[in-house]
């Protein structure tokens, strides 16, 4: 009986064990499905990404409530910035030519914007 006991202890173990994930990998997303990423993603320079809550691009235009991209695909985008919209690094402005991660979700058609995230 020991020795079954024993032996599903570690089973346990190593099923455990395999199953953690990396501190990196772990995302916690919010009511919206949104991955609350505070920082750039490596996977984001070989443009793997969440499609539906992740926007990539390159700054082309940036003022006050309003950041206007370039897509991979050429494609120039306006995005709304809302009111409490965070901007990664804390205290950085989004300039022209750099690559930004735009988190959000769509609704009805339109990005909704709650972070924006500067590659460093």
């Amino acid at each position: 009986m020991k020795l079954i006991i024993a032996s599903l202890a570690l089973a346990l173990t190593f099923t455990c064990a395999s199953t953690i994930a990396r501190a990196d990998e772990i995302v916690i997303a919010d009511v919206n499905g949104v991955p609350q990423y505070s920082s750039w993603q490596a996977a984001w320079d070989r443009y793997e990404y969440d499609r539906h809550h992740v926007i990539l691009g390159t700054v082309t235009n940036f003022a006050p409530y309003r950041l206007q991209i370039a897509r991979r695909n050429g494609n120039v985008q306006i995005i709304d910035l809302k009111n409490g919209t965070v901007i990664r690094p804390t205290g950085a402005t989004p300039t022209v030519n750099e690559r930004v991660a735009i988190l959000g979700y769509y609704s009805k058609g339109t990005f909704i914007a709650n972070r924006v995230i500067i590659r460093p």
